[in-house]
């Protein structure tokens, strides 16, 4: 009788230790597979990020070639070293080639009386764009402000980005000539190049008279810089952020969306 409760408890013993080592090594499997996901998800959260900035730089300038854009060129950079596989970075360069047409617009937005949002927008057809942002705002809480508002919380000015063989004293005396507002000297790994400010969404003056000056025009952007910021809660931010994400993902009029909320 002792024989055979040894023989069971051997037996039973056998079956636990194969039992615990297959959920160990089930165990393994599942953190390892955890970890490639957390790193797949990381990894696409990065080049949807660069496709996206691609396609508002080709659209802001109109210039979707990365040998003539040197924004262009850098986020290209910037893709290879994130190991972007070549055939996904030709496949965002050939799509942002057709480059859409229209006059840049911005629709200032509040959110729940708190933070504004500038909503970058290129198209002919501003009325139909603002309905369709008008319905998604709704249940968002949010509401256009007037120009007014707006202008006393964001220093709004369009940048034109060119080339030229000389040297920022130059730069500045043909920024007086061309009416600009101001100039920066810009260096970077694909060479050096001119930032000059003009006038918010009208940058055709200043573009002209740097064109009879002898620059290459490369890219404009236009940029909205919050003079103050809004704090917000961590909720708030997940919220606007959805709000963000719904308006860009189903108006493809938007260009982007810049804003003043305050880091957290």
């Amino acid at each position: 009788m002792k024989f055979r409760n040894v023989l069971l408890y051997n037996r039973y013993t056998s079956i636990l230790i194969q039992e615990t080592k297959r959920y160990a090594g089930h165990s393994k499997w599942q953190n390892i597979k955890a970890t490639k996901q957390e790193h797949d998800t990381a990894r696409a959260q990065i080049f949807n990020t660069l496709s996206h900035k691609m396609k508002v730089v080709a659209v802001e300038s109109g210039n979707s070639d990365p040998n003539t854009n040197p924004k262009l060129a850098n986020l290209v950079e910037q893709a290879k070293k994130a190991n972007m596989p070549m055939s996904t970075l030709k496949g965002i360069l050939e799509k942002i080639k057709n480059v859409r047409t229209g006059e840049s617009h911005v629709l200032p937005m509040r959110i729940m009386k708190g933070p504004t949002l500038a909503i970058h927008i290129l198209t002919d057809k501003l009325t139909y764009v603002k309905i369709n942002i008008a319905h998604i705002s709704k249940k968002f809480n949010a509401k256009v402000i007037e120009p007014s508002a707006f202008s006393h919380l964001f220093d709004s000015v369009t940048f034109v980005i060119v080339s030229k063989d000389c040297n920022l004293d130059s730069a500045m005396e043909d920024a007086i000539i061309a009416n600009a507002i101001d100039v920066e000297e810009i260096k970077d790994e694909s060479g050096t190049y001119f930032k000059f400010k003009s006038e918010f969404l009208h940058p055709e003056k200043v573009i002209t008279q740097l064109k009879i000056l002898g620059y290459t025009i490369l890219s404009t952007e236009n940029k909205c810089i919050p003079i103050g910021t809004v704090q917000v809660t961590e909720e708030e931010l997940l919220n606007i952020n959805k709000f963000k994400q719904k308006l860009t993902s189903e108006i493809r009029e938007i260009v982007k969306i810049e804003d003043n909320i305050a880091s957290l």
